[in-house]
């Protein structure tokens, strides 16, 4: 027979978990909205916060259940968190992906009904969310894009390297189980690239300048130049940096040229070596060079992102 004090204790206990119950609906419905846009393919910086967004609503869950002593619906949600990670980069996520995230939420929603009794129908039993618009055979698509690489090779055009990256990312669907894309899907893919390929390329042309006074410094300076800042040390830290963004854009050529002059200005500080000031102003006339080369990547990015676009129009 249970003493007041432990009746009173019930009591709260079933407070508690009801309020857990009514907190845990707002939650389960934010995490369920993200999941579904997530799913629907937005562009990349809103994947990046229905993500965070996910990744919150699934810490507060958790914590809340904790603090009500409800361990197994604690243990359910936070197991969530590493079935989110696969989805943070959004050129690798795949369908079995987002398939597997949503049993494992539907497992959330099981443990949340079998300890409050509240039940909610999110329509979790769609694998996924329909799509109406064109598609492509995944096949085809990267036959009709090996073909547009061809054609490039063919007219002595040099493409930005975008058109491979693409057959990358579809082959990897492809190995994934996909058979077909979505029109939007593919697009948003190219925009994305184009986006990320073109902000690379700009920071390399406001960032190149620097290193192009730095030399000019050495060249009327001479090694006075390197007192008492380090000023060519510094720099070739930056060349460093520089040669990252250029590997990121695929921009080859460029990483080659920053490499050598990373190792011309590293010979300079290390040896303390005096070069002709000549000498100099032609590494710096190749800077300027290269200033002008990325400008003609960007458009030729571009273009080369306006020909894969026409492979598969949006209706």
């Amino acid at each position: 027979m249970s003493t007041e004090s432990e009746q009173t204790e019930d009591d709260f206990q079933k407070e508690l978990v009801e309020l857990f119950g009514q907190e845990a609906q707002e939650w389960l419905i934010q995490i369920h909205s993200a999941l579904t846009e997530l799913e629907n393919q937005p562009d990349l910086d809103r994947h990046t916060q229905l993500v965070d967004a996910v990744v919150r609503g699934i810490t507060s869950l958790g914590g809340s259940a904790a603090t009500v002593n409800l361990s197994d619906v604690e243990r359910a949600t936070f197991a969530l968190l590493p079935f989110i990670d696969t989805l943070k980069d959004r050129t690798t996520a795949t369908r079995q992906d987002y398939a597997t995230v949503r049993e494992q939420f539907r497992i959330v929603m099981t443990s949340v009904t079998t300890a409050t009794g509240i039940t909610l129908d999110l329509g979790l039993s769609q694998e996924a969310p329909p799509q109406s618009e064109p598609a492509a055979d995944l096949l085809t698509l990267l036959n009709a894009l090996r073909a547009l690489q061809d054609d490039y090779a063919v007219s002595g055009l040099s493409p930005r390297s975008l058109i491979p990256h693409v057959m990358q990312r579809l082959e990897y669907e492809a190995r994934q189980g996909a058979e077909q894309i979505q029109a939007t899907s593919f697009h948003q893919m190219l925009r994305d690239l184009q986006v990320a390929d073109a902000q690379c390329l700009e920071s390399l042309r406001q960032q190149l300048p620097d290193v192009a006074q730095h030399l000019s410094r050495l060249r009327t300076e001479g090694l006075t130049a390197l007192e008492p800042s380090n000023m060519l040390g510094g720099c070739i830290q930056n060349i460093e940096h520089l040669q990252g963004i250029a590997k990121q854009a695929q921009v080859t050529p460029l990483v080659t040229f920053l490499a050598g002059l990373q190792s011309f200005l590293s010979l300079i500080v290390q040896h303390r070596i005096v070069i002709t000031s000549q000498r100099v102003h032609s590494v710096e006339t190749r800077i300027r060079a290269v200033l002008v080369t990325i400008g003609e990547w960007i458009t030729a990015g571009e273009q080369e992102r306006d020909a894969m676009g026409g492979l598969l129009p949006v209706v």
